[in-house]
């Protein structure tokens, strides 16, 4: 049962929205169209209106395969331009991995490269360690002056 008496109470709720909608409609269109002055300025303003729209009409009907033939023109237009920007997207980005594999080319390249001098640094320095030993050698041997006296 409260199911029914919600469902009619729904419906005279819907009822009375509906009346006082039609009251106010009504009084409204009454003052509107009762006030001469306003009732002209309607029906002005709807006819401009409908005078404005008509002209556009008239403008697309006349210049239609103009309008059609600009806007295949131009679709065309940004077509190509957006394949040029594809293009040059994937020219960067294959610049912009070549660079990545030059940078570390030069990358190794250059530790290979301190990794050479270091060792030639070190070569040289166990040869002047050679020399410097010779050298000390050369000073400890006798001489021919001193071997004469020994025998």
């Amino acid at each position: 049962m409260e199911g029914m008496e919600n469902k009619e109470e729904k419906q005279s709720r819907s009822q009375l929205g509906l009346k006082i909608g039609l009251a106010v409609g009504s009084a409204s269109a009454v003052v509107l169209f009762g006030n001469r002055r306003t009732r002209d300025k309607i029906i002005n303003g709807t006819k401009q209106t409908a005078a404005a729209i008509n002209e556009a009409s008239k403008f697309l009907s006349e210049n239609r395969e103009e309008i059609i033939s600009q806007v295949k023109t131009a679709s065309n237009e940004l077509s190509d331009l957006l394949k040029s920007a594809n293009e040059d997207i994937q020219q960067i980005s294959q610049r912009a991995s070549h660079l990545k594999d030059t940078t570390l080319n030069v990358k190794e390249r250059t530790q290979k490269t301190a990794e050479e001098l270091k060792e030639l640094k070190e070569k040289e320095s166990e040869e002047e360690v050679k020399q410097i030993d010779q050298a000390d050698n050369v000073e400890r041997l006798p001489t021919g002056h001193n071997v004469s006296k020994e025998m």
